[in-house]
């Protein structure tokens, strides 16, 4: 069994595992109604951009999949890649919205202005024949490290020291296990590293709100 197939069924392991939480969130949110934006406003919407951040990143893993188990030609290959790349902007950027809304720097009107920001930007780049190491440049230096930055710096979130510790590492799994692809930095053994810190990046987050989630 090759690494492409190994890290393959890895990264399905992540798909599972971040559907999971993304249904538990939605079942908590619209279905049991548990939180409700009216009672538990700030964790209501914590717990909306965390189902949009997984449900990204498990469609992400899907393409990924995908590219490596149904035979494709160098064209698509790497359209898929740099869609991709170009997809992992958006969970990033939802948790920096989220974090100004937190801190009540962002209104909900100024909230769905923002939010039109990245798709701007997706299809400017998307338009570019910028290399995809640099559109992974991009990525990080315009959502994935300004997220981490506001996680440390902002103030009066809500969120406890050790919540905000649990999902500052998952975060940097993830972002780690999203942007070292072995397609860009050609390293094999990234096929398994990858998916594997992503899971461990996906149970650390999960683990800064699920006891709140199953009180």
């Amino acid at each position: 069994m090759n690494l492409e197939l190994v890290g393959a069924l890895l990264f399905l392991v992540n798909v599972i595992l971040s559907v999971s939480i993304a249904l538990i969130i939605i079942n908590k949110l619209y279905i049991s109604k548990k939180f409700s934006k009216e009672k538990d406003f700030h964790f209501y919407n914590d717990l909306f951009s965390w189902e949009i951040f997984f449900f990204i990143i498990a469609i992400e893993n899907i393409m990924k999949i995908l590219s490596v188990s149904i035979p494709l030609d160098f064209m698509t290959y790497d359209l898929l890649l740099r869609i991709r790349i170009l997809l992992l902007f958006f969970p990033f950027w939802n948790k920096i919205i989220h974090l100004e809304k937190v801190m009540n720097k962002i209104t909900y009107k100024r909230h769905y202005l923002a939010g039109i920001i990245p798709f701007i930007m997706i299809l400017l780049l998307s338009f570019t024949s910028l290399p995809n190491i640099i559109l992974i440049c991009i990525l990080t230096s315009t959502s994935f490290i300004p997220y981490l930055v506001l996680l440390i710096l902002l103030k009066n979130t809500g969120i406890s020291k050790q919540k905000s510790l649990k999902i500052f590492v998952g975060v940097i799994l993830i972002g780690l296990g999203s942007i070292f692809k072995s397609e860009i930095f050609l390293i094999e053994l990234l096929n398994i590293t990858s998916p594997i810190i992503l899971i461990i990046g996906t149970i650390f987050i999960f683990d800064s709100f699920r006891k709140e989630i199953f009180i």
